[in-house]
């Protein structure tokens, strides 16, 4: 009995020792902070010190979320983020151009029912509401949205008796003829393209755009619209006005030729007038001088986005929408963060309405050339590149490659306006017949 007794008193003391551990156990389970959510996004190489400070602005404001930044250069981007898709490798947020939309659109996550994409989206500019759109839903919130304006040397334009920019083509081609008269500048017009992200096919949208057309019609046919334009930009070729080395100069290129000081003007996009480009006081020869102006002929122009984009496939599509909206929306206060920040820190423009209003944007903004209220205009009347060419068909960047080489052989005369626009038309139904 004796024996009995022992055995359960060494049983019960047991017992009581297993429970209190497990007491314990679950008393540090919950005295414990939970493991941070870890999110992996993926970027380009654009400032990436500055977008390491808006994620640690994130992280500070979100505890419970860590995020891991992995940077691919520019022009393997495209490339690489397929590879990483295809061999399913994980990531939850990434940087998206909106001329990959509709191929990576089957794998991205639609934000319309998160929590504030509804009154993100009534803030938005048309041209990011477009851009960021396919088939109805919404892929992203936007990282910026930009618009193609003229960038002109002012005291250049002054030095041959100019007060203001060009406000048609026909004063472009006069004011470009009395620089070159007066031997302020060899070929006053510089333009990007060679293709690298982008070309020339792109001043061509935004030709066509600032003359009330597009490119293509509904039947891929190049419009009158589009062939006047290329008959402009190919005569300021012939009559010397325009540089024909610029034919190899991608939109990067350009922008630091147009810094060297010999250029009048250069339709490219806005961003290329900022204090990391042509007003950079320290690189640039037209620091100070260079500003910005709309488009001629009717003020309008192409205007395009980049956004941030949820993988599908994320396990954490929760934290990563808080990350996503703090980024390219606003934080818990309402307030733009970021894409104020952008504007003085990479001269990237915004995806919302009323952000020109804020005094240190609109401070920077007049630190480079540009009048706030007039870039929020152009923003507005931005044209998305949908809008001008098939820009969201699963073809378009096919074409667009061959398109700019052919634009190239008629910018330096081999090949005639018509005989291009007619490759150009007959390339765009080849293609639209393959890929029905």
């Amino acid at each position: 009995m004796a024996q009995r007794l022992t055995r359960r008193a060494v049983l019960k003391g047991i017992g009581g020792a297993v429970a209190a551990a497990g007491v314990a156990g679950l008393l540090g389970r919950r005295g414990t902070a939970a493991e941070p959510v870890r999110l992996k996004f993926i970027v380009w190489n654009y400032q990436v010190q500055t977008v390491q400070q808006f994620i640690n602005q994130f992280e500070a404001a979100n505890p419970d979320i860590k995020v891991d930044m992995e940077v691919i250069p520019g022009n393997e981007y495209i490339p690489k983020i397929q590879l990483m898709q295809n061999a399913r490798t994980p990531f939850d947020v990434l940087y998206v151009a909106d001329g990959i939309l509709a191929q990576w659109s089957p794998w991205l996550q639609p934000l319309d029912a998160y929590d504030g994409a509804a009154a993100l989206k009534q803030q938005m500019l048309p041209v990011a509401l477009r851009s960021m759109t396919y088939k109805g839903r919404l892929y992203g919130l936007p990282y910026f949205s930009s618009y193609f304006a003229l960038i002109y040397n002012d005291r250049m334009l002054r030095g041959a008796g100019f007060a203001a920019p060009p406000k048609t083509y026909e004063e472009w081609t006069e004011q470009a003829r009395a620089i070159k008269s007066k031997g302020l500048s060899k070929t006053p017009m510089l333009w990007p393209v060679k293709i690298s992200g982008w070309g020339g096919m792109w001043v061509v949208n935004a030709m066509a755009a600032s003359r009330g057309g597009r490119v293509l019609d509904d039947s891929l046919n190049v419009t009158p619209v589009t062939l006047t334009s290329l008959r402009w930009w190919v005569s300021t070729y012939k009559e010397g006005l325009s540089d024909p080395n610029g034919i190899e100069l991608d939109p990067n290129t350009s922008a630091t030729a147009f810094m060297g000081g010999d250029y009048a003007t250069m339709l490219s996009t806005s961003f290329f007038a900022g204090p990391q480009w042509a007003n950079d006081k320290d690189k640039s020869k037209v620091y100070g001088v260079t500003k910005l102006a709309p488009t001629p002929a009717l003020h309008r122009t192409a205007g395009f986005a980049r956004l941030y984009g949820i993988n599908a496939a994320s396990a954490h599509k929760a934290e990563a929408w808080r990350f996503v909206k703090y980024m390219g929306g606003t934080d818990k206060d309402g307030s733009y963060v970021t894409p104020k920040a952008w504007v003085t820190s990479g001269a990237l423009t915004w995806g919302y309405r009323g952000v020109e209003k804020d005094p240190t944007v609109a401070a920077s903004l007049r630190s480079w050339g540009a009048d706030p209220a007039q870039v929020e205009a152009n923003l507005e009347n931005a044209v998305p590149m949908s809008a001008i060419v098939p820009f969201q068909a699963v073809w378009y960047s096919e074409w667009e490659q061959d398109a700019n080489g052919v634009l190239q052989d008629m910018l330096v005369g081999r090949t005639p306006v018509e005989q291009g626009a007619q490759a150009w038309s007959a390339k765009a139904k080849e293609l639209a017949a393959r890929y029905k």
